[in-house]
């Protein structure tokens, strides 16, 4: 009886602490909420990644007060529902530990107003995205074309000669292929610079370097490739594509120099 009575009176301490008794100790436990969730649900992770790329995306493509208004709300509205889903969550599992017909219904319907909230989002996102990034594709891809195409497959063949040449190098035994500097490496992070320079855009930066990076890491995790080596591979990419670029679609003329 006594550890009972001692058990309630520790319960009732512990509620006198969550109650909000002024404005600053209820901000404390909604932030505390709010860092909760984040550790807690991988859903909700996922929703903070996306909304951070989204909002990044909004500024490169210059939205206007009523397109950014109209995205955080988006984004709220998803946060929010996910972070009532898991509230249902919680508060059925605390309930009961059995299978009820109840139970289900409740985290059911929780869930799918999180895809009804997901389904909107689309929606928004679709109306507020595909006419900047469809004016920004176009003109991505007319730089493209419209630039030197020879000098994109000098770049090509340059990496993959200087590869060669350093494979054969830093080479020991017969293992030359697993030694030095990596082809995809190189040329991943050679061809995402060259991109990079020739469309001056910040959409194809955060593509190429990010599919750039999935290379390099599939490759240390795959082929159990140093990361050193891996590293000035790309470096190798990057500073060959810059001394083209310097040279040629930037920098003086050559023959000029010689004539001087």
């Amino acid at each position: 009886m006594e550890n009972n009575q001692q058990n309630k009176e520790e319960n009732l301490e512990k509620l006198k602490d969550v109650k909000n008794k002024n404005f600053f100790k209820a901000l404390s436990h909604s932030v505390d909420g709010v860092i909760r969730a984040f550790k807690t649900e991988r859903n909700l992770r996922i929703d903070y990644l996306i909304a951070i790329c989204v909002l990044l995306a909004s500024i490169v493509l210059g939205f206007d007060r009523t397109e950014f208004v109209c995205l955080c709300l988006t984004i709220g509205f998803v946060i929010f529902s996910e972070m009532m889903n898991s509230v249902a969550e919680y508060i059925v599992d605390l309930v009961t530990d059995k299978y009820d017909d109840r139970a289900k219904a409740a985290k059911d319907i929780a869930a799918g107003g999180v895809l009804i909230s997901s389904t909107i989002s689309v929606i928004v996102a679709y109306f507020l995205f595909a006419d900047k990034l469809t004016n920004a594709t176009t003109a991505i891809i007319s730089s493209i074309f419209a630039s030197k195409s020879h000098i994109l497959f000098t770049i090509i063949f340059m990496i993959a000669i200087l590869v060669v040449i350093l494979k054969g190098l830093l080479g020991k035994g017969e293992n030359y292929i697993h030694s030095g500097p990596s082809l995809n490496i190189a040329l991943a992070f050679g061809l995402s610079t060259y991109a990079c320079i020739i469309t001056e855009s910040y959409i194809v930066a955060a593509i190429c370097g990010l599919l750039s990076f999935m290379i390099f890491g599939m490759k240390v995790r795959n082929t159990k490739a140093k990361t050193i080596n891996m590293i000035y591979s790309a470096l190798l990419g990057i500073i060959l594509v810059l001394i083209v670029y310097q040279l040629v679609l930037i920098g003086p003329n050559i023959v000029e120099l010689i004539k001087f």
